[in-house]
Order: structure tokens, then sequence, then C-alpha cells
């Protein structure tokens, strides 16, 4: 990458970081963020908040110097990051009461939002598939992807078309008195369906499939830790009991990460690649 397009990305990403450790710091350790939401929804927006401050915020921070090394599994980390910090902040936005922090919530989608642009772009202008042999897992991993998108739209199929049929409104939306739940908006419509659309890109050979499978798989392992840290701080608030879903999301983060590492082990050397005009 060229000198100066790494100093716009460097600004953003140093941008992006400042204000997600402000938004989590302030929903993880500072009283009255979420007092309009329910006694549920503030303690899981606390537990993603402490795993947004203290694991997300230092892998955007460390992803980046990556790049700056020109590590090519930065570029990764640091795409997965990004991505992540978007599909969560959307739900922040329209999931979470209006607070002190709405402007910010606005400001971090917005960074996320044209770093990852920014950065598809760019990666899209290099020999990504050049970087890798050719024994690459594409089947195995592409079917996992298919294998999770499966799962998770009947899992949220089951909670939304009855309510739909029956024209009542889902328990998920009714008990932490939202209008839609805005995870099934991003799930349904844009991350499940993109899971699948890189498994076939992957299992083609075409390189955003190359860009998105180590993005995404980054994406579900921050995710699942993410929704682990939700349960457990249910479980500290007294909340919830239930430990089983924790356990769930540790295996996906457990497999993820194992799919990670495989497909990044097929990388070749860590010399400059050209960009494509």
């Amino acid at each position: 990458m060229e000198k100066k397009k790494l100093n716009i990305l460097t600004l953003l990403i140093i941008l992006l970081v400042v204000a997600l450790a402000i938004a989590s710091y302030f929903g993880a350790f500072v009283e009255g963020t979420y007092d309009s939401d329910t006694a549920s929804m503030a303690a899981q927006g606390m537990g993603q908040d402490m795993v947004d401050l203290f694991l997300v915020v230092p892998l955007l921070i460390i992803s980046l110097i990556l790049v700056h090394r020109n590590v090519k599994a930065g570029w990764f980390l640091l795409t997965g990051s990004v991505f992540y910090t978007l599909y969560s902040f959307f739900i922040y936005a329209f999931g979470v009461y209006f607070n002190q922090l709405f402007l910010l919530y606005c400001i971090i989608i917005g960074l996320a939002l044209y770093t990852f642009i920014f950065i598809l772009y760019e990666m899209n202008r290099m020999d990504i598939q050049g970087w890798f042999s050719d024994n690459v897992p594409d089947r195995l991993i592409g079917y996992y992807f298919i294998l999770v998108a499966v799962v998770f739209h009947a899992l949220w199929l089951k909670d939304t078309l009855p309510a739909v049929l029956n024209d009542t409104v889902p328990a998920s939306v009714s008990d932490y008195e939202l209008l839609v739940n805005p995870v099934h908006v991003l799930d349904i419509g844009i991350a499940l369906p993109g899971l699948i659309i890189t498994a076939v890109m992957l299992m083609k050979n075409l390189r955003l499939g190359y860009i998105l499978t180590p993005t995404l798989l980054v994406f579900i392992i921050l995710l699942a830790i993410a929704l682990i840290g939700m349960t457990l701080m249910l479980q500290v608030k007294e909340i919830s009991d239930e430990t089983s879903v924790a356990g769930i999301f540790a295996v996906m983060a457990v497999i993820s990460i194992g799919f990670l590492l495989m497909f990044l082990s097929k990388m070749e050397g860590e010399e400059d690649e050209e960009e494509e005009e």
C-alpha cells in the first residue's frame, strides 16, 4: 500500500480505537449508561463492552502494527475486527435506548463502515490468491460457513416466522422492549447470506472469497467471545444462570480459531506484494 493511503488507514483506525475505547469504558464502568434499558439488555451491554475494551481495542492496535510491518495476516485481523465493530454498533445504535453515547455510536458506525470499505477496496487490488498455496481448505471452511448460516437462519426463523404468521411480536422483541430485534435484521438480511456467498466465492477460487473468508472467521470468533461475555455478565448480575449458551459459543469460537489458523497456515512468504492496476 502507498504511504499516503497507509497514513489514511492509520488515522481511521486510531479514531476508531479512541471512539470504541471511550464507548466501551462508559458502557462497562460508568453507572447510568444503560439505565433506560431492561436489566438483561444492560447486563449484556456491559459484558460486550468489556470484551470490546479488553480484546477488540487491543486487537485493532496490534493488527494495524502488523499491517505497518507488512505482515499479511494483519490485514485479515484488521478487517475482521473492523467488521465486528460495525456489526456490533449497528445493534447498539438501534437496540439500546437513547443515551449519552448515541452520537458516539453513530461516529463508530461511520468510522467502521468507511474503514471497512477502504480496506476491502485496497485488498481487492492486491494479489490475495498469490499469498496462499494451492491446498487451502476451501471446501471444508465453505461448508462450515454454510452450516453456521443454515443453523442461525433456522433459529431466527423459528423466533420470527410464527410471529409474522400470527400477527404477534417475538419474545426476543417484546421482552427487551424493542421495536424490532436488530440482530434479526443484520443476520437474516446481511451476515448469514454473506457467509453463504463467501463460501461459494471461496470454493470457486475467487479473490473476494479469499479476502472475506479469514475476515469472517475473525468476525465469528470475536462475536462468539462477546456473546460469552454477555452470558457471563447475566450470571454475575444474577439475571440468568444459563451456562449452556456460553458453552455453545465457546465451541464455535474454538472451531473458528482452528479454521482461521488452518487457513492462515497456507500463506506463503511475507514479502511485499505489488498492487494491481
